[in-house]
């Protein structure tokens, strides 16, 4: 593939802007980061003329594709009437009484504008609410880029330690460990080291941070009971269980993750899918978890939040997911057929591989049949072929994440479902 007008950009830019990118994530991406010009449905357009279908979903949020004409429009009414207000407007009510009634077990939300300010907020509301300062989380579970939560993330066996009494491993520079001495981290899906822990530090967390479906460390599935466990411990010593759904949100589900897997947690967290590429996240709670927030205990801030462009955009992408109750059983086998033929083509060709997840979000992991239960078994599959694989898959036309994570949108037709079945059988015989 030609991208020798990308390589030409990403020289100029690194001139002029840190790295050459916007987030260090998409240094990795290709070689050169690729610059594109335009998207449409599910396809990106490059500078240097390809076209490409897009299994990324700019890392999730383009739940309905790009240029999605019923977004555009409410994006496009409310931008005539406002850019920001700092202060309140009915959209705000639309769009929070919206989801109330489509998340289980939701009675109230409030907006903030990333995933990683919506986790501060809940991080703080929880400790304000129970009085204790502790906190846990999971390896390979990311929780956003303030340091107090960036921990464990993709440590080395090095890093992380005695599996069953893991260390707090930071996960970059600038991480004094000042900022992290409350963290508890455990391996995800094992519910008897969560119930050990309580039994130690039980008067002293605040809070469990999971992913209900580790995507962010291989699309890991949660084993059963384990998400009801982690709900029950916590109710049982007074903490709050928190569900991160900035990926699997209104993704799983129109209910996100408290729907697809039938379990309802104290707290979930949203952005990404909630406005279909705007900047948008919230947190979701019953009635009393804000009550912190009324009788003036603690503050949520931000000059941003609730603007109107973004709350039009998330009401808009609500509207049109549950428009058809079939969208998401749509999307889901979309992916389930993805999956399925990148396992046969693997077997033709006599290479292990398995895939885990969900159809809207799913990773292929080669170099083993048994799916990953958690994070370091994850870290064991054979990412060299994948890079490989997915170096074919961009050559013939189909551009992908680099950690074997595939991501499935409303835009996603069988036409799309035919191009990548066809990529997927070609980059295996190039293998």
């Amino acid at each position: 593939m030609n991208t020798s007008q990308s390589a030409a950009h990403h020289a100029e830019s690194s001139q002029y802007l840190a790295m050459g990118v916007s987030s260090g994530m998409r240094t990795y991406v290709t070689s050169p980061p690729l610059f594109f010009e335009r998207a449409d449905g599910p396809y990106y357009f490059d500078v240097d003329g390809n076209k490409l279908l897009d299994h990324t979903l700019a890392w999730g949020p383009l739940i309905l594709g790009s240029n999605h004409p019923q977004l555009n429009e409410a994006v496009i009414e409310a931008l005539q009437k406002s850019y920001t207000l700092g202060a309140q407007h009915p959209g705000e009510i639309a769009l929070a009484k919206r989801m109330t009634e489509v998340v289980p077990g939701v009675e109230q939300v409030i907006f903030s504008n990333t995933g990683t300010e919506a986790i501060q907020t809940t991080l703080r509301l929880a400790r304000t609410q129970t009085g204790r300062t502790k906190f846990i989380k999971f390896e390979g579970h990311y929780h956003g880029w303030a340091n107090n939560v960036l921990l464990s993330y993709h440590a080395t066996d090095e890093e992380a330690g005695n599996l069953e009494a893991p260390n707090v491993a930071p996960s970059m520079g600038g991480q004094p460990a000042s900022e992290y001495t409350e963290a508890i981290v455990l391996p995800w899906n094992r519910l008897d080291l969560l119930e050990q822990t309580f039994e130690k530090h039980g008067n002293e967390i605040a809070a469990v941070f999971t992913e209900p479906l580790l995507a962010n460390s291989g699309s890991i599935e949660p084993k059963e009971g384990f998400l009801q466990g982690l709900v029950d411990l916590c109710k049982k010593h007074g903490a709050i269980s928190v569900f991160d759904e900035v990926i699997t949100g209104f993704r799983l589900a129109l209910g996100g993750a408290r729907e697809f897997f039938g379990v309802i947690p104290d707290v979930s967290v949203y952005a990404k899918a909630l406005a279909g590429g705007f900047s948008l996240s919230a947190v979701a709670a019953r009635k009393e978890f804000f009550d912190v927030l009324r009788d003036g205990s603690t503050i949520h801030a931000g000059t941003y939040n609730g603007n109107t462009i973004c709350l039009a955009a998330g009401k808009a992408t609500l509207d049109i997911l549950s428009a058809d109750p079939d969208n998401h059983s749509r999307m889901h086998l979309h992916g389930l057929q993805l999956r399925k033929t990148i396992e046969e083509a693997a077997q033709n060709k006599g290479l292990p591989l398995c895939t885990s997840g969900a159809g809207t979000v799913f990773n292929a992991h080669f170099g083993t049949e048994t799916p990953p239960t958690h994070y370091r078994e994850y870290a064991q599959v054979d990412m060299d072929t994948y890079t490989k694989f997915r170096a074919h898959m961009l050559d013939n036309g189909v551009q992908l994440l680099p950690d074997g994570r595939w991501y499935v949108g409303l835009a996603h037709t069988p036409t799309e479902l035919e191009i990548a079945q066809e990529a997927i059988h070609k980059s295996f015989q190039l293998l």
